[in-house]
């Protein structure tokens, strides 16, 4: 599943190839019910939900919650790819809910 919508978040509607949005410790993800900021917090490596509004911590997200010690963010639609300090590990994340989608092997 995984490399199935890496594969198609990579094709423009055309059919030409686009880049995927660059790694980073910080997204912006709005819908019509939430206005987050998604920061990585490069001392305790955990996912932090701010609301963008505002300012206030609305959530954190670490090992008790899946999610390993983050290193990097990349928004892609409502999907949420955090990658982990070990190892090129991948957690995907469904927005709005935060929880990690199990995602099958090959």
């Amino acid at each position: 599943m995984l490399a199935a919508l890496l594969a198609w978040s990579c094709l423009g509607a055309s059919g030409e190839t686009t880049e995927l949005p660059a790694a980073n410790q910080l997204a912006h993800w709005r819908d019509a019910g939430h206005d987050w900021l998604l920061v990585v917090d490069p001392q305790t490596r955990e996912l932090v939900v701010y609301d963008a509004s505002d300012g206030r911590p609305l959530r954190r997200l670490g090992a008790g919650d899946g999610v390993p010690p983050v290193q990097s963010v990349v928004l892609q639609g409502s999907w949420l790819f955090v990658m982990g300090v070990r190892h090129p590990r991948v957690r995907l994340l469904k927005l709005p809910r935060l929880q990690p989608v199990a995602v099958d092997k090959p």
